[in-house]
């Protein structure tokens, strides 16, 4: 554990927002669409330009307007990250602590004119305090000083690895890519982006750990190394020795019906939780059953069997992550 002030003159402070996405054909807003329910998210520079990571990674902290909402939250996904730390294809937290902010330091708005924009960005930079830092091997201690640090004003934190590959959202969703998503990744390539995520979630289903918050947001693609990256879990729940056949299929078919369909057609399946900062009983809420959609082109690029593998998957046809991940590999090797 070491302890650090948070201060744009001395050292680690906090840079731009990276929760705050301009939605397609917005002009004058940035719109939150990314940004998530219980936490905010910006990027964590250092004035001394002596930065202990390899480069500028996100600070992703909880939300100090929401603390019994957001409490049970980021404790899980506390839980689910060191429990799942190592997983391939999963963001990996560098480090976790505490914040306490100094007294009249305020957060910068989530929504604001593109002409505040820089005002909003140089108000991250103005926050101070103090820093209480962890390293992932530390991780039981954060755990066990959770309430009492709660208790006492603090903000729990994570820091993790910023992505620089292209969000799966903006690659694939039609209303950003003008319907033109079908140009940016063949079916080959989108049969291999579900098969990898089918093998995360096989992993941390084997773990205890169940996802839920399926928006394509939270999913990037690396182009160049063809692989699948996964981000937030702070909407999933640590479940080691109760983890129930029931859990395992309200994810997969949250997976199939906001992801897999996603990525398949270009958008989500119709009746599915928004894209947005969503909420568990926004998900708890949800149907458990969903029907395919398909625009004229996608019904040109997807052939009968892959139709079948996503309206099955909709329907709750599947029972494991890993059925799932043999049918997309048999449909791929029908692909090749």
């Amino acid at each position: 554990m070491r302890e650090l002030n948070l201060d744009a003159r001395t050292g680690l402070y906090l840079g731009e927002p990276l929760d705050t996405w301009l939605t397609a054909g917005q002009q004058d807003y940035a719109i939150p669409e990314a940004a998530g329910s219980s936490a905010r998210v910006f990027l964590l520079k250092n004035a001394i330009g002596l930065s202990p990571y390899r480069r500028d990674p996100a600070f992703k902290v909880m939300r100090h307007d929401k603390i019994a909402y957001a409490r049970p939250l980021f404790l899980e996904e506390l839980n689910i990250l060191a429990g799942l730390h190592g997983l391939d294809g999963l963001t990996p937290m560098l480090q976790a602590g505490y914040l306490k902010l100094t007294n009249g330091s305020g957060w910068p708005s989530e929504i604001a004119p593109l002409s505040k924009q820089m005002e909003e960005q140089g108000a991250a930079s103005k926050i101070t305090g103090r820093l209480v830092v962890f390293e992932p091997d530390e991780i039981t201690d954060v755990l066990d000083q959770f309430e009492e640090r709660l208790a006492d004003d603090w903000l729990p934190f994570l820091i993790l690895e910023r992505r620089w590959e292209d969000n799966l959202y903006l690659v694939c969703d039609a209303g950003y890519t003008r319907g033109n998503f079908v140009r940016n990744l063949s079916m080959k390539q989108v049969l291999d982006i579900a098969t990898q995520i089918c093998g995360m979630l096989e992993t941390a289903h084997s773990q205890g750990a169940t996802y839920l918050d399926h928006k394509l947001l939270h999913y990037y693609w690396n182009d160049f190394r063809q692989k699948v990256i996964m981000i937030d879990w702070n909407i999933g729940h640590w479940l080691p020795g109760r983890f129930s056949p029931e859990v395992q299929q309200a994810d997969l078919v949250q997976f199939s019906s906001r992801a897999l369909h996603h990525i398949f057609t270009g958008r989500q399946a119709p009746g599915t939780v928004a894209v947005g900062p969503n909420r568990p009983e926004d998900i708890a809420n949800a149907p458990t059953r969903y029907k395919a959609s398909y625009s004229f082109d996608v019904q040109n690029r997807l052939n009968a069997d892959e139709m079948r593998f996503l309206e099955k998957a909709l329907d709750g046809g599947f029972s494991s992550a890993g059925e799932m991940k043999e049918t997309l590999q048999s449909l791929q090797k029908k692909r090749q």
